[in-house]
């Protein structure tokens, strides 16, 4: 019913308000109500508490942002699965990961205050480690990615401490960015730059030869 759907909003839009202002841990059930002009009844109604409430704002951003990074990820693989591709690769003439660096900045500033919340307001909440698990996910693409790169260059082997550093670097990238810079059009600008420091990175620095690593 409408009514239903416009409370529910309600709910939602005081609910981001409350959260934004003063976090997960101290938001008050009661002043989300109230901002909204219904009952705390009414909130029960929807969701079944703070949990659910804080979930149903960030949790769809959330998800399809992570849908989005497996996808490209699988897709790199495939690619860096293809006999030769460190021959022929190309730094000029990669467009997909300025692709991929305007989709995701496109989507994370069109979900603007949920990625805020998740990054700075979701203390005591089940996805204060959310980064933790973005994290996590790029570093396990990023291992079966180096691994078929190593598979390629029998002399070589995965610098794995720059594995595990690019991981970071690509997700703190973005909190940055998020942090510092309002203005999605900026933003996909700076990650355009962003994005080929780290593909350049990446691709000079992501293996190692034998000779080298046995020395160290």
């Amino acid at each position: 019913m409408k009514s239903d759907s416009e409370t529910k909003e309600k709910l939602l839009k005081s609910a981001k308000k409350e959260f934004l202002e003063n976090g997960y841990m101290k938001a008050s059930l009661r002043k989300i109500c109230a901002d909204a002009g219904v009952t705390t009844g009414a909130l029960y109604f929807f969701f079944e508490g703070k949990e659910d409430l804080f979930a149903a704002i960030v949790k769809s951003p959330l998800d399809t942002l992570t849908e989005l990074l497996k996808k490209h990820f699988s897709d790199d693989v495939s690619v860096m699965s293809a006999p030769g591709f460190m021959e022929k690769f190309s730094i000029e003439t990669d467009k997909e990961h300025d692709s991929l660096g305007t989709t995701l900045v496109h989507h994370i500033y069109q979900n603007y205050d949920a990625f805020m919340l998740l990054l700075t307001k979701a203390q005591g909440s089940k996805f204060e480690s959310c980064v933790d698990g973005l994290v996590e996910l790029i570093e396990k693409s990023y291992k079966e990615m180096a691994d078929r790169m190593a598979a390629q260059n029998p002399d070589c082997q995965v610098n794995e401490y720059m594995r595990h550093w690019f991981a970071h670097m690509n997700v703190d990238a973005f909190i940055h960015l998020l942090t510092h810079e309002s203005d999605e059009q900026k933003a996909i600008g700076h990650m355009g730059q962003i994005m080929d420091y780290l593909v350049k990175g990446w691709m000079e620095m992501i293996l190692i030869q034998e000779k080298e690593s046995a020395s160290k």
